[in-house]
């Protein structure tokens, strides 16, 4: 019996494990169904990869087109342009956050899909809230003679105009990571799934990058700045179309074959269970300091990358966007790279030595900047194409091994926390800590490292930066040598970096000339620079930018003169722009003149005319004129003080964001501050400008200024100046009246300005009246023209000098009427007679 009983017992018990291990097989069987269901197969996950690139693509478009929207409300200044950045990352952050709460609680390409069309909708209504801000009611908010107070109300409006938007951004790549990964079950402590997350994010990135190209290269100014932002809202709803197509498509639904919920329980709290064991033992710490090394570092770089590269091109919209370029696709390449490799190593193997190596690269990179480029003027090629291929090739020789080891390093970190939550939270989170870190390490690199420390010490700092993070890791992974090895090389590159004398070579050899002092600044190096040959004084920003030059140089006194002498009793003046001092420090030899406002963007120039002092007049700290470090343009929009006068400085017209200096909105706030028999003098270096650029220009002041009259500053065929010279009715002037003011200027000046002795040589300066041709063509905030259009006739040698001149001169400028301006002495036989003298002056003829 107890055999029987054993033998009963033995059988029950096998019936018992056997049901157990049929129940376990067909859970397991339901779980791997489950997963093949909600996993997307490769054909959807390949068309989401598409989506996200078109997401990536117009991102891109609409930060490149809100940034400028802004920066005409704020002004183009750094301070202005960093308040709207860090606006633009703050709101990203919070979307990533809420984004990696909501990934495993709704669809996720639903979720997905609703974020693209809120991004879309609010796109279609910034340009009408910007519009209201610029209200006379709202305006005075957003100025303050408090600098801080102004930072904060600024920083406020535009993080609450830019959140719904950025918000919405952000919450798309967790969305995007869990579809990918299976509906949120997939963890990227799976080589498989981190990869494909990866491969995703690269896609991203690069459609960033060809955002930024086609935004610089043809939507700004073909499409417009705000147009710009609509075409992106279009292929966001397209984004989100496809999107919730796919959808449709894959289903999401639990298999009808239940699991048990105690299963499901037991999953959560392992996961719950997976996180508490993390942050108590410190890992889930190192993979948000990994995350935030990441981001600080790589956005500082990008504007240190961007300041160095400053010093030898042109500055243009395009060089700035070829920077910008190479820095994404290296992000792009760098992602692909992880994604390739976390199928064969873990993340912990591979990271340790990216960052090792990355550290490596950015402090070799300023030793191949220097050792390829001397610091001399890049001028690769003979036409615009070629020198942006040429740019192109430069930068991504000097950037692209740097960022494209330290790109590796936010998917990498994504891996290795794989364990920690789902796919959408880790991507979520981590991003987050990623993207605040960017923003600050942008806001870092611009107005701590660059104004305290400089270029290439900071470039070095960011190094060691990365070196100290991978320390660690090498060792953790056991690759001891690998880390001296790194270590050793990277800190003999430093060395050599900060030991370099390229920069005193440059200065000993390119040019005759010697560093008196030095500002470093946001905008770059402001230099007091003294010839050796000569002994003049120069102001120079970044090396290659001259503002002008002391001793013998009449035609930058003459920019002040010429305006004032037309107006009857000029006595409130306002110039915008500083240069060297000596056009606005010439202003204080008029009698007549009461009051001198100069406006100067850069803080350091301010400092560096102070020391030119005894060469203008002590113009920052005379008793007649008034500084204020602004934007030209928002210093008109936030002051409603009226002037006889307004001279606008030679701004250079293919510089990244000079072109609004010269636009139809530009002119018409000028023409608001001028005082009813005011004139409005707009100098141009016609020697860096085309013909269209030119035209551009005079058509858009001609559009405002009923009476338009074109002056010679500086009568020469290769380096030709004039003014452009605007009031409401035509300038009639006595010849007595100039005659006796000219004297009495002619006694204050220490050199004497012999092109402007009598009123006959002064009147020689007058070329004739501009007669509105187009409207079509004009230079409007919505289309810079000229901004996009100068550097490509820059490189292409069409500069209106020499030849160029000579043509256009006999053929358009000497046709124009001769009525805007009457001196009451001239007559017609005399201004038959000024032309040829001109003509004999420029050509020979």
């Amino acid at each position: 019996m107890d055999e029987v009983a054993c033998l009963g017992r033995r059988k029950t018990t096998i019936r018992r494990v056997s049901l157990r291990n049929s129940r376990s097989v067909r859970h397991l069987m339901l779980k791997h169904l489950h997963q093949a269901r909600s996993r997307p197969d490769s054909h959807r996950r390949l068309l989401a990869g598409f989506v996200f690139f078109c997401s990536g693509l117009a991102a891109l478009v609409y930060e490149i087109s809100w940034t400028r929207q802004i920066g005409l409300l704020f002004g183009h200044t750094v301070h202005a342009a960093s308040i709207v950045l860090a606006s633009y990352f703050a709101g990203m952050a919070i979307g990533y956050l809420v984004g990696a709460k909501l990934s495993t609680r709704v669809s996720p390409l639903i979720g997905y899909a609703i974020a693209e069309l809120l991004v879309a909708g609010w796109a279609f209504l910034i340009p009408m809230l910007l519009g209201i801000s610029e209200s006379a009611t709202m305006a005075p908010w957003l100025c303050s003679s408090s600098f801080v107070w102004q930072t904060f109300v600024r920083g406020a409006f535009g993080f609450l105009l830019l959140l719904p938007a950025t918000f919405a951004l952000g919450v798309t790549l967790p969305m995007m990571a869990t579809f990918v990964a299976g509906k949120g079950r997939g963890k990227l402590s799976d080589g498989s799934i981190a990869s494909h997350i990866a491969i995703v994010y690269a896609l991203n990135t690069s459609g960033a990058l060809v955002g930024v190209l086609l935004a610089t290269f043809y939507l700004l100014v073909v499409v417009g700045v705000r147009s710009s932002s609509f075409v992106a809202a279009a292929l966001s709803i397209l984004c989100a179309v496809v999107a919730l197509l796919i959808s449709r498509d894959q289903s999401f639904a639990e298999p009808r074959e239940s699991l048990e919920s105690s299963d499901e329980n037991r999953e959560r709290d392992h996961d719950a269970l997976n996180i508490q064991m993390l942050a108590n033992s410190g890992l889930w710490t190192r993979h948000s300091r990994l995350a935030a090394i990441s981001g600080f570092g790589i956005l500082a770089l990008q504007v240190l990358y961007t300041r160095m590269f400053s010093l030898v091109f042109h500055n243009s919209i395009y060089t700035f966007g070829v920077v910008i370029a190479v820095c994404l696709a290296s992000l792009a390449l760098g992602a692909a790279i992880a994604s390739r490799l976390q199928r064969r190593y873990s993340a912990k193997q591979i990271i340790g030595v990216t960052t090792g190596i990355g550290a490596l690269a950015t402090s070799s990179s300023v030793l191949v900047f220097g050792w390829l480029t001397e610091l001399k003027y890049f001028s690769f090629g003979d036409s615009f194409v070629q020198y942006i291929l040429g740019a192109i090739g430069l930068v991504t020789i000097v950037v692209a091994p740097a960022i494209t080891c330290l790109g590796m390093l936010l998917p990498l970190v994504w891996s290795m926390a794989g364990k920690s939550g789902s796919a959408g939270q880790v991507v979520g989170n981590l991003t987050a800590v990623n993207t605040l870190a960017a923003a600050t390490g942008a806001l870092t690199a611009s107005f701590v490292l660059l104004t305290w420390i400089g270029l290439w010490p900071s470039i070095v700092l960011m190094a060691m930066l990365f070196l100290v993070a991978a320390f660690p890791l090498l060792w953790q992974n056991g690759q001891t040598r690998t880390a001296i090895v790194l270590g050793l090389l990277t800190g003999v590159v430093s060395m050599l970096v900060l030991g370099s004398p390229m920069e005193s070579e440059f200065n000993r050899t390119e040019y005759p000339e010697r560093l008196v002092r030095r500002w470093n600044s946001p905008y770059g190096w402001i230099d007091v620079v003294k010839d050796t040959k000569t002994g003049s004084f120069k102001i120079r920003q970044n090396l290659h930018y001259r503002f002008g030059k002391t001793g013998g140089n009449g035609r930058e006194s003459r920019q002040a003169h010429i305006p004032l002498l037309l107006h009857e009793d000029p006595q409130e003046v306002l110039f915008l722009g500083l240069g060297t001092g000596l056009t606005a420090g010439g202003a204080i030899l008029h009698r007549e003149v009461e009051k001198i406002v100069a406006v100067e963007l850069i803080p350091e120039v301010v400092e560096a005319v102070r020391s030119l002092a005894e060469y203008n007049n002590n113009v920052v700290d005379h008793p007649q004129v008034e500084i204020h470090v602004d934007d030209a343009r928002h210093y008109l929009l936030a002051d409603d003080r009226e002037f006889d006068v307004i001279v606008s400085d030679l701004f250079v017209p293919w510089e990244s964001e000079s072109g609004y200096l010269y636009t139809v909105e530009h002119y018409e706030v000028a023409l608001h501050r001028l005082k009813p028999d005011g004139l409005f003098c707009q100098w141009l270096p016609l020697f860096q400008l085309g013909e269209r650029e030119f035209e551009s220009i005079a058509n858009s002041f001609a559009s405002v200024f009923p009476n338009t009259t074109i002056w010679w500053g500086q009568l020469e065929t290769n380096s030709p100046v004039i003014a452009l010279i605007g009031s409401c009715s035509p300038l009639l002037i006595d010849s007595q009246r100039l005659a006796t003011r000219l004297e009495v200027l002619g006694e204050n000046l220490n050199s004497p300005d012999p092109s402007i002795a009598s009123p006959a040589l002064f009147w020689d300066h007058y070329i004739g009246d501009w007669q509105l041709q187009s409207l079509s063509n004009r230079n409007t905030d919505e289309h810079p023209r000229v901004e996009f259009l100068a550097p490509i006739s820059n490189r292409n040698r069409n500069m209106l000098s020499g030849k160029a001149l000579k043509r256009y001169y006999n053929e358009v400028v000497s046709q124009q009427p001769a009525n805007g301006a009457i001196l009451s002495s001239d007559t017609p036989r005399k201004a038959i007679e000024r032309r040829a003298r001109q003509k004999i002056i420029l050509f020979g003829q």
